[in-house]
């Protein structure tokens, strides 16, 4: 009886060493069960960390931003020498590998990432939203009103009386005329518009009107030329603007972005590469 204990337990014991972990190659191991079936464990695999690792045995994630500031702090907590940044203009968005390849150590896992996606304001949206059309007046009028702050020149004031009072009637007037072989006259025809604005129709309508606008948030102010343009269609009158190359605007804004990215880099020494210009 004593002997058949004793055999059990010397099972039990062989059973329990073989289940005891075995290391392979760092994050891998293997656990062979009482059953003889041998189990992997990856330490990095997210069901298993909480089972097997106190932490995790590297930084992983993609974190995002919404301002030059915090994408600084970010790096400032988490990057070392060879972290690297990438702007993205065509995506308007700046990258940060805190994991980046090597070239002393040699390659890493690049898994860890801050991401600034840029945000168009408000007022570019509403802007952009209306450029190229021609609403109707009460229509223009409304937006002058509501976003009178934004006009720099003529004020927003007088914008917004040019928009509710703006007037065009459509004249004709006769060129010249010729006789023809067959005796008839042919007569020439030039159209004219006249339009006018204000109270008493004499404040002068402007080929274009100037707008200070942030295009995105936590960039600077820039000036964006719009050409007034009117039409009139069966007797009612259709006011716009066309915004004067607005992408060049949303490119130079982009970059004033990643120029406060890179002078926060550069003053606190974090990363010993440039900011490159393309995208990740």
């Amino acid at each position: 009886m004593t002997t058949d204990n004793s055999n059990a337990q010397a099972v039990i014991d062989a059973a329990t060493r073989a289940t005891q972990p075995a290391e392979l190659v760092g994050r891998f191991f293997t656990v062979v069960s009482p059953d003889g079936t041998v189990r992997l464990i990856d330490l990095e695999a997210e069901r298993e960390k909480a089972e097997y690792a106190h932490k995790p045995r590297r930084k992983t994630g993609e974190y995002r931003v919404h301002d030059a500031e915090s994408f600084v702090a970010y790096l400032a907590k988490h990057a070392d020498a060879d972290t690297e940044v990438w702007a993205d203009a065509v995506a308007a968005k700046i990258t940060g590998v805190l994991d980046a390849n090597t070239t002393v150590d040699g390659p890493r896992h690049e898994e860890h990432r801050v991401i600034y996606g840029v945000l168009l304001t408000e007022a570019w949206k509403t802007w952009a939203k209306y450029d190229g059309h021609l609403p109707d007046q009460q229509v223009f009028a409304e937006l002058i009103e509501e976003r009178a702050t934004d006009v720099v020149t003529p004020s927003g004031a007088d914008m917004l009386e040019i928009a509710q009072t703006f007037k065009a009637t459509i004249g004709v007037n006769v060129e010249s005329s010729k006789r023809l072989s067959d005796g008839q006259r042919q007569f020439e025809y030039r159209e004219t518009v006249d339009a006018k604005a204000g109270k008493a129709g004499r404040m002068e309508i402007p080929e274009t009107f100037v707008l200070g606008l942030r295009p995105f948030e936590g960039a600077d102010a820039f000036k964006v030329t719009a050409r007034l343009r009117y039409r009139l269609a069966d007797g009612a009158l259709r006011i716009g603007y066309k915004l004067d190359r607005p992408e060049d605007v949303l490119r130079e804004a982009f970059l004033s972005v990643v120029q406060k990215v890179e002078t926060g880099i550069t003053e606190l020494e974090l990363i010993n590469s440039p900011v490159f210009l393309g995208s990740r």
